[in-house]
C-alpha cells in the first residue's frame, strides 16, 4: 500500500532528478533563478521565492506568510497593461456561480460576469475565450504582448485599478496566475516550484518578512520588523481574509481589538475576505514618523467613496492599526 511517506519520498527524489544543474562556479544562482520558486528537496520541500527586485530568498512558510509576501513585493500595476500576459489558469475549488470553469474570484478580476457563462454572449464560454486569449467582454482578441511578458516573468503585480488582486507570472510559461485567498496563493506558487539542494539554495541571500527573533511569547504584530508598519497593516489584511480573529486583532489598537472582535461576529467567512481584500488594495497615500495612512477607492449601490486606514507608532516602536 503506498503511503503518503512514500509519495513524498518519490515526489523529492524526482525533484533532485529533474532539477538543473547549479555546480557550475560562473553561475550566478540569484540572478539565474530570480523570480522562481524554489523546493527544499533535502529537507522537507519548504518553499521559497527568489525576488526579482533584489535577488534575495523569502521563506513562505505558510498561506498567510506568501499573502504579506506578495503584498510586500507587489508592483502595481494597470489593466491594460495586465492585459498584455497571458492568462493561466489553476484549480482553485472557489465559488463558481456560472459553471463555467473560471471562479468568481476570478472574474471579478478580469472584469467579466461571474454570473454568466458567456459574458459577452457571443456564443463561447469564458473559459474556452480565455484560454485562446479573446475579450470575455467583448469582440476579438486580447492584444498580448509576448516580449513584455517576457520582461515581467517571476514578478507579482497588484491590480491598481481595482482592489489589489494580486498575479504572478509564471517564469516557464510566461502566463500570469490568479493569486486570490492566501492558501490558494501558497499553494498556487509551489505548484510552479523548482527543486534545489539546500548546497545550491544556500548561495542565494536570505531576507525575512519577520525580521526580529521569533519569540513565539510575542504577538505576531510584535514579530515584524518595528520600522515595517507595511507588513503590519498587509499582514492584519491577510488574517481578515483568512477569518483569523484571533491573529487580525493583535494588528491594531487596544482601543480598536473589541470592534474587530465584534465585526467579526457579523461578517460570513466571504465577508470576511472582502473586507480583506478591500484593505489590501489600499496604498499608502500619507506617511510621516508616526503615523501611515492607506487609501483605497470603493464602489457600492452608485457611490463611490474613499477608505482610509490609520496605522499608527506606539510608544514601544511597533505599528498598530487605529481604524478598520
Amino acid at each position: 500500500m503506498t503511503s503518503k511517506y512514500t509519495i513524498f519520498f518519490s515526489t523529492a527524489l524526482l525533484a533532485m532528478i529533474l532539477q538543473p544543474d547549479f555546480s557550475h562556479a560562473d553561475i550566478d544562482l540569484s540572478q539565474k533563478l530570480s523570480g522562481r520558486i524554489l523546493l527544499q528537496v533535502e529537507s522537507n520541500g519548504e518553499a521559497w521565492y527568489v525576488n526579482p527586485a533584489d535577488k534575495s530568498r523569502y521563506y513562505m512558510g505558510r498561506p498567510n506568510d506568501a499573502l504579506i509576501l506578495m503584498r510586500s513585493s507587489g508592483i502595481g500595476i494597470t489593466d491594460a497593461n495586465l492585459e498584455k500576459i497571458p492568462v493561466g489558469l489553476i484549480e482553485s475549488g472557489e465559488t463558481d456561480s456560472d459553471n463555467d470553469g473560471l471562479s468568481d474570484a476570478l472574474e471579478n478580476a478580469l472584469g467579466s460576469d461571474p454570473k454568466k457563462a458567456d459574458s459577452d454572449g457571443d456564443g463561447y464560454d469564458d473559459k474556452s475565450e480565455l484560454e485562446n486569449n479573446y475579450d470575455l467582454s467583448g469582440a476579438g482578441k486580447i492584444k498580448i504582448d509576448t516580449d513584455f511578458a517576457d520582461s515581467n516573468k517571476g514578478k507579482i503585480f497588484l491590480q491598481i485599478e481595482k482592489n489589489g488582486e494580486a498575479w504572478y507570472v509564471n517564469p516557464t510559461d510566461g502566463k500570469r496566475y490568479f493569486l486570490s485567498r492566501p492558501h490558494i496563493a501558497f499553494e498556487a506558487m509551489k505548484k510552479f516550484g523548482l527543486g534545489i539542494t539546500t548546497a545550491n539554495l544556500n548561495q542565494i541571500a536570505i531576507k525575512n518578512l519577520n525580521q526580529n527573533n521569533s519569540d513565539t511569547n510575542r504577538s505576531p504584530s510584535q514579530n515584524i520588523n518595528q520600522s515595517q508598519q507595511k507588513e503590519i497593516f498587509y499582514a492584519a489584511a491577510s488574517a481578515i481574509m483568512a477569518g483569523n480573529s484571533d491573529e487580525a486583532i493583535t494588528y491594531f489598537t487596544d482601543e480598536m481589538r473589541s470592534v474587530v472582535e465584534y465585526t467579526f461576529n457579523f461578517l460570513n467567512p466571504e465577508g470576511e475576505f472582502n473586507l480583506g481584500n478591500i484593505m489590501s488594495g489600499a496604498t499608502l497615500t500619507n506617511s510621516t514618523d508616526t503615523e501611515k495612512i492607506y487609501s483605497t477607492t470603493i464602489s457600492f449601490s452608485g457611490y463611490t467613496t474613499t477608505l482610509n486606514f490609520r496605522v499608527l507608532k506606539q510608544p514601544d516602536g511597533t505599528w498598530l492599526l487605529a481604524n478598520l
